[in-house]
């Protein structure tokens, strides 16, 4: 069977907008229009998935805005199916201001549930340098928010109403998009959350229990059972699971329970990455998470999906967002505009360092840190002399666009990939050499070259387009060569210089009691592939 994947639409009702509202949401508002056009027109689908952030504030007027979208597409004939999620709904707030609204508050009472809009005072609330604004000015122009009753209530023409079981506790279902081909729609939170909390960590025990109901039913009747749902199981790669929270990831417990329940495929997204991963539970079970990116940010994109259910296989197609007269931007392609906009989001947050480091960041090239890593990248003259003039900051831009776009460009024969990685080896050595400051438990067990080689150049299924086979773990690939670096203790030998010069005492006889100790310990750096994450 063939059906498309969408994820994040962010869709933002003009009517949401204060004023004449920001090209940024005005473009984002015109992708969703474009992109639904365009799916309208397919003839080689009948079903699409969207697996949650329908929306960007949480709005009932673009909520109901995107439904009349949903209902058109339906009209050709399609059948869509919705899970709602963070971005969609609250628990704890009652109203949200227009989108750009200018003036700027100490408080939002209006947040709250129980706020009596009609009488609050908004001019004792404005900060200082709008303290000078007539009250009337001070009064905000909210919208109503939704919450996950209105949802369920809202989109139960695109799921609930078509679902042979519903869970009614998790505001999730289950359709059959085949006789013997099934769907599980898990939705974002339950109704005994937490009012606290916007979000649920995991799925509620009645949840689980449903689900294991349904896999049970299914190998009963000899039918096949996928899952859609919101945020991932499987972390892309290691960066995000370090830098993640609750908010982004599904515990891992959930993971392990859906793949030894039987769940062997499920579609997410939220992340806005292109990503296929594999996790596999402390049984052996295996499941394959496959993480649709945003239509409406890097690298703007939804899924071709065609199932093979029998012989677990799954082809997959990546559909960039097409660039029409309707979309005004000045790139060739809405993925290089998006591209273009991130990494001048990341420019004006370094520029913001203090103490002139961002002036640094900015300017710095791999000649100033080759003589770091000459040994362990291996680079050849004729290497080194191709990339010693690129700025850092835009090696690790391509890392960062790589990552969220999948399929990284830096193979390991490119000298960017060696000089990198080279690099993150001399870090492996400088964090092996500290004695007391735990970075490795920071790091969650991953050395630097780990958690950047997948950044560059993913091993194994491709992230974008590619065929598989998707309950076996892929072929992991030969593992990378081993270093031996001593620049950990030149780099150590420096920075306890440093701060002997500019610390107390007693920091800076510790300080000078480092190099020593690093004499002691052996530098030997293991680089190794990303694995498969097992929980």
């Amino acid at each position: 069977m063939r059906f498309a994947v969408l994820s994040d639409t962010h869709y933002i009702s003009k009517s949401s907008l204060y004023g004449e509202g920001s090209p940024r949401d005005l473009l984002r508002h015109d992708i969703n229009v474009s992109v639904f056009e365009a799916l309208q027109k397919r003839t080689d689908i009948d079903t699409v998935l969207i697996t949650g952030d329908l929306t960007d504030a949480g709005d009932m007027d673009s909520h109901v805005e995107f439904v009349q979208l949903l209902k058109q597409l339906k009209a050709t004939g399609k059948n869509v199916y919705v899970l709602t999620a963070t971005h969609d709904f609250h628990f704890s707030h009652a109203w949200v201001t227009m989108r750009d609204w200018p003036v700027k508050y100490k408080q939002k009472p209006w947040e709250r549930p129980w706020c009596d809009l009609e009488h609050t005072d908004y001019k004792a609330l404005v900060t200082e340098e709008y303290a000078h604004l007539p009250a009337e000015a001070c009064v905000p122009q909210v919208k109503r928010v939704a919450f996950p009753d209105d949802l369920w209530e809202l989109y139960r023409d695109f799921g609930r109403d078509q679902a042979f079981s519903v869970c009614e506790s998790a505001y999730s279902y289950a359709v059959k998009l085949e006789e013997k081909l099934w769907c599980l729609m898990l939705n974002n939170n339950f109704r005994d959350v937490d009012a606290n909390f916007d979000f649920s960590p995991t799925y509620s025990p009645a949840c689980f229990r449903w689900i294991e109901e349904i896999v049970r039913q299914a190998k009963e009747e000899g039918a096949f059972v996928f899952a859609c749902t919101h945020h991932p199981l499987v972390p892309p790669v290691p960066a995000y699971k370090i830098g993640g929270t609750p908010r982004n990831m599904r515990n891992p417990t959930v993971c392990h329970t859906l793949a030894d329940i039987g769940i062997t495929l499920v579609f997410s997204g939220h992340t806005h990455f292109a990503n296929v991963a594999f996790g596999s539970s402390d049984r052996g079970n295996v499941i394959c998470d496959v993480t649709t990116p945003s239509i409406c940010y890097l690298p703007a994109a939804y899924r071709l999906a065609e199932l093979d259910a029998p012989g677990r296989r799954l082809k997959l197609t990546s559909v960039a967002v097409e660039k029409t007269p309707d979309l005004h931007v000045e790139e060739p392609t809405m993925k290089e505009h998006f591209r273009k906009e991130f990494i001048a989001d990341q420019e004006k947050t370094a520029e913001k360092l203090p103490h002139g480091l961002g002036k640094i960041a900015l300017a710095a090239e791999v000649r100033h840190f080759y003589p770091l890593c000459k040994k362990a990248s291996g680079l050849t003259p004729a290497e080194y002399a191709r990339i010693k003039n690129k700025r850092i900051f835009g090696l690790v831009m391509d890392a960062a666009v790589n990552m969220q776009t999948g399929d990284g460009s830096y193979t390991p024969d490119t000298p960017e990939y060696k000089f990198l990685m080279g690099l993150c080896a001399v870090l492996d050595s400088v964090i092996e050499t500290q004695p007391f400051y735990p970075v490795e438990k920071k790091l969650q067990g991953y050395t630097i070259s780990e958690i950047v080689e997948p950044m560059l150049y993913k091993k194994g299924i491709p992230d974008n387009d590619a065929e598989f086979i998707f309950d076996r773990l892929p072929d992991e690939g030969p593992a990378a060569g081993t270093f031996r670096s001593n620049a950990g203790d030149v780099l150590m030998l420096a920075l306890s210089a440093a701060a002997a010069l500019i610390s107390p005492l007693s920091p800076a006889v510790t300080a000078l009691a480092l190099p020593t100790l690093t004499l002691l310990k052996k530098k030997r750096i293991r680089r190794r592939p990303c694995r498969p994450e097992r929980y």
